[in-house]
């Protein structure tokens, strides 16, 4: 059996290109899977060693690029690497190619997982890509989304008329987070949509350590991975390096560091960021995706809320029950127990991952 998955996968972003690889590991089991090389221009900046644009920001970002240069080539390298080695991709193919049949025919087609229906991620003006809702794929072929993401977006209401008609001949549909698949049963009252987990939780602990070769060390650190770089997770940085009295390591792709570290990881790629992950003491992150492998590799952690952007992790960790270790301000480090009753969570995360299993291998067979 011939599966196609397109997703987000060409960036330097650790939590798409691991969730890419994730999915791909799990419909393998299924048949031959093959990620398509979509090049999506406004994701594929991500790319470019130097990155610029007309802009206030654009001119700051290529001065970043530049003094980072050294990091970034590294850094690049590492991630083409990975995707290369790893993802069995097709040919490149831009929307143009996909929608004239150069991809070829599979058996089934797969969408997800990541923030692919989030217009914000996927365009610079906002606009819905049909590609990533399977628009190429032939009107007769097999379709599912796994773990398919809206993020924190409100569809419009002519987005909504879009969604409805993209997603009106998918066999079967399944999104990331609970106020996703509420979104979606508003605009498809006919369809069934199922909450599943991210895909970087699909493969246990075992699996990601042996996967990657992990080396475990004795080494103690505080982890500390931010995307947003909010102001709430630099006090956290001061408040648990205190407290805990070990060195932070931060894996920070910014020429400065976030706050008082003493190490700056500018240039880890998959590998890295897995055993960096893999080795750490305690976790501070305000990411989703560093949440997802703080409790998939069962750390203690803290989880600094990202404000508007905080809904994906407080579905899964409501799921698991510890969205008490969403930090939604300064006064709440104090009550953070510093350890996590894994003997409870895990059983948790193990049924949610077996009920994701089942719903791949009903949406492959259906």
């Amino acid at each position: 059996m011939k599966i196609a998955l397109v997703t987000i996968h060409n960036v330097t972003n650790y939590g798409a290109i691991l969730q890419a690889y994730a999915t791909k590991i799990a419909l393998s089991k299924y048949g031959e899977v093959t990620v398509v090389d979509y090049q999506n221009q406004y994701l594929n900046k991500n790319m470019h060693k130097v990155r610029f644009e007309a802009s206030v920001h654009g001119i700051k970002m290529l001065v970043h690029d530049l003094l980072n240069l050294l990091w970034r080539t590294r850094l690049l390298s590492r991630f083409k690497h990975f995707t290369d080695t790893n993802l069995n991709l097709t040919a490149t193919l831009g929307d143009k190619d996909l929608l004239e049949g150069k991809l070829g025919k599979f058996d089934i087609y797969v969408c997800g997982s990541d923030q692919i229906w989030n217009p914000v991620v996927v365009s610079p003006i906002d606009k819905i890509d049909p590609i990533f809702f399977l628009s190429f794929a032939p009107d007769e072929a097999k379709k599912f989304s796994y773990a398919s993401s809206i993020g924190h977006h409100y569809f419009t209401q002519e987005e909504k008329q879009q969604v409805q008609s993209l997603l009106d001949n998918f066999d079967m549909i399944s999104v990331r987070e609970s106020d996703g698949k509420k979104k979606l049963e508003e605009l498809l009252p006919d369809k069934k949509i199922f909450h599943v987990v991210d895909p970087t939780l699909i493969l246990p602990k075992k699996e990601w350590f042996s996967l990657f070769n992990v080396q475990q060390n004795n080494e103690k650190y505080i982890l500390v991975y931010s995307v947003p770089r909010t102001e709430l997770i630099k006090k956290a940085i001061g408040y648990f390096s205190q407290k805990m009295g070990l060195k932070i390591v931060a894996i920070d792709r910014m020429f400065f560091p976030i706050g008082k570290i003493d190490k700056h990881v500018r240039d880890a790629g998959p590998n890295e960021f897995i055993q960096l992950f893999a080795n750490a003491s305690f976790i501070i992150t305000d990411s989703f995706h560093g949440s997802c492998f703080s409790v998939n590799f069962e750390k203690p952690f803290a989880c600094i809320s990202a404000n508007k952007g905080a809904n994906r992790q407080e579905s899964l960790l409501r799921l698991l029950n510890i969205d008490n270790r969403i930090m939604y301000k300064e006064e709440d480090f104090e009550s953070l127990d510093l350890e996590v009753d894994y003997d409870e969570v895990t059983p948790k995360l193990e049924k949610i991952r077996n009920e994701s299993l089942s719903f791949i291998e009903a949406a492959i067979k259906v």
